[in-house]
C-alpha cells in the first residue's frame, strides 16, 4: 500500500447559511481518502499508474451498504475498515456567517469511541501514512505499527492541543509533517506571530518535554521538517527544509458547507507525495501538491458532505485548476 489514511468514517447532521443536510457521509478518513482516491486516478500510467490507497477505521452496523460500495468504486482499499456492533460515529454542526468555525452541536463517538486502530499486514511499510484527527495517543500507536513508512504526516486539533500537549509533542517529534491551522499553530506554541510560531514547532522549542526528559541529556529533539499551515481564505503557508511556500485560496463565492475541506486537503497533498516516491519532497514538489490541495477543497467547499469530491469530474477540476494558476501566478 503506497498511502495509508488512518481517521473516523461518520454520519454528519450539517445546518449552514445555505441549508441542511442529515446523515452525510463524512470523517476524517473519508474526505481524505476520496480526494487521494481523485488523485490516484489521475496519475500517468507511464508514471506507475493509480497510488493505492488503503482506509483505516471503524464503522457501525448502521454504516449504508451504497457508502460502503460508493468508496471502493472510487479506488479505495476498505481492508482496514473495521465492521463493529453498535452505530457509526456521528456528529452534528452548524456554521453561520463566515462559516470560518463550526459550532458542535452533538458528537456521538458510538463505535468511534473504542477505536483501536488494525494495521493489515501489508500495509506496515506504505510510501505515506497519515494519521488524521484523532487522539495522540491513537497516533502513536499508528507510528508503531507502520514503523516501516517513508513518509508520515498527522493532523490535530484544539482539543488534544489543550488536554493532551505531551501526548502530541511526543507523536509530532516523531512524524516528517504536520499539517494544521493557523490558529492551532499559534496555540500550540503560545505566540500570535504565525512565522515565529511555526519555526519555533519545527525547531522543538515550542514542543512539551517528554515525560522523565533529563535537561543534562540536551535538546528533547525537533518537530517535524514540514509543516503546512492552513489559513482559511487566507491561503497556505508550508515551511520545508527548502524554505517557504506561500500560495493564496481558491476564490470562490459558492461557501455551502466547510466541512472536510482540511482533511481533502491533506488527501491530495499525500497523494501527490506518495506519487513522487521522494521521501524528503522539494520545494517545488510540494508547491504543486499544495495547488492541487487548494483546488480540490474548493470543490468539498461547495457541496454538502462528500458531494463535491465524490463525483468529481476531471474536466472541472483541469479548468478550476488552470483558473487557480492564472490567479495566483504559478
Amino acid at each position: 500500500m503506497e498511502l495509508v489514511i488512518v481517521g473516523s468514517v461518520a454520519y454528519d447532521d450539517l445546518v449552514t447559511d445555505v441549508g441542511e443536510a442529515e446523515g452525510a457521509l463524512g470523517g476524517s478518513a473519508t474526505y481524505a481518502g476520496l480526494s487521494a482516491a481523485f488523485h490516484s486516478r489521475l496519475r500517468d500510467p507511464n508514471m506507475g499508474g493509480p497510488v493505492p490507497v488503503g482506509l483505516v477505521g471503524v464503522v457501525g452496523d448502521d454504516f449504508r451498504v451504497g457508502d460502503w460500495e460508493m468508496l471502493e468504486s472510487r479506488g479505495l482499499d476498505l481492508s482496514g475498515i473495521e465492521r463493529a456492533e453498535g452505530s457509526t460515529f456521528r456528529w452534528r454542526g452548524r456554521y453561520h456567517g463566515s462559516m470560518d468555525e463550526a459550532e458542535t452541536l452533538e458528537t456521538q463517538l458510538n463505535v468511534f469511541g473504542e477505536f483501536e486502530p488494525k494495521i493489515p499486514a501489508g500495509w506496515t511499510s506504505p510510501e505515506v501514512l497519515f494519521c488524521g484527527n484523532i487522539h495522540p495517543a491513537i497516533q502513536a500507536a499508528v507510528l508503531d505499527s507502520c514503523s516501516g513508512a517513508k513518509f508520515t504526516a498527522l493532523d490535530s486539533m484544539n482539543l488534544w492541543i489543550m488536554t493532551e500537549p505531551t501526548a502530541l509533542s511526543d507523536v509530532m517529534r516523531r512524524v516528517d509533517m504536520a499539517i494544521l491551522n493557523d490558529q492551532e499553530v499559534r496555540l500550540i506554541a503560545d505566540d500570535a506571530n504565525l512565522i515565529r510560531a511555526a519555526e519555533s514547532i519545527r525547531s522543538g522549542d515550542a514542543l512539551v518535554e517528554p515525560e522523565g526528559w533529563d535537561p543534562a541529556d540536551g535538546h528533547p529533539g525537533n518537530g517535524p521538517d514540514y509543516l503546512v499551515v492552513k489559513k482559511g481564505e487566507n491561503g497556505v503557508i508550508a515551511f520545508t527544509p527548502q524554505g517557504m511556500v506561500a500560495l493564496p485560496a481558491m476564490p470562490t463565492s459558492r461557501v455551502v458547507d466547510p466541512t472536510g475541506c482540511g482533511d481533502t486537503f491533506a488527501g491530495a497533498l499525500l497523494s501527490m507525495v506518495a506519487a513522487s516516491g521522494n521521501v524528503r519532497p522539494g520545494i517545488e514538489e510540494i508547491r504543486e501538491a499544495i495547488i492541487n490541495a487548494v483546488v480540490t477543497a474548493s470543490f468539498t467547499l461547495g457541496e454538502f458532505g462528500t458531494a463535491g469530491i465524490m463525483n468529481l469530474d476531471r474536466a472541472d477540476y483541469a479548468a478550476r485548476r488552470d483558473s487557480y494558476r492564472r490567479i495566483a501566478g504559478v
